[in-house]
């Protein structure tokens, strides 16, 4: 094995292994601030892009709950995002329930559940994001 010898020093030489991974080590570091950095410069300050879909329906002791998911698929933070749930029948809206989420990130998705005391699974469902601030 080639070794290099430390400069100013006449101990043991540094083994060509040891450069090989301090080399690996500065290109994994330059690469993480590379992408940093193209990512601050390449934001899009497009508004938050909001889906809610349902993730399934348990039922109760009292009631049933609606799990649901909520995606930012955009490039801007949403807080305090109200989703609103409406079961309704042939005559209209028949019952209502709201869930709101602190902190919706940008590109990211979290999970949250509606109540109903009536069975979702027996009426027509709707969801949406009814409103949010920006941070």
């Amino acid at each position: 094995m080639s070794h290099v010898q430390r400069p100013g020093t006449t101990g043991r030489p540094i083994p060509v292994t040891e450069w090989i991974v301090a080399a690996t080590g500065a290109v994994l570091v330059a690469g993480t601030i590379g992408y940093l950095v193209y990512l601050a410069l390449s934001r899009d300050e497009g508004p938050p892009d909001l889906r809610i879909t349902a993730a399934g329906v348990v039922e109760l002791p009292d009631g049933w709950l609606v799990r649901f998911r909520a995606v930012n698929a955009g490039a801007q933070a949403a807080v305090q995002l109200q989703v609103e749930g409406v079961l309704a029948g042939p005559d209209g809206a028949i019952e209502t329930a709201e869930a709101t989420i602190d902190y919706l990130p940008p590109r990211s998705e979290r999970e949250g559940g509606l109540i109903f005391s009536r069975d979702p699974r027996r009426h027509e469902l709707r969801l949406r994001a009814e409103g949010y601030a920006l941070p």
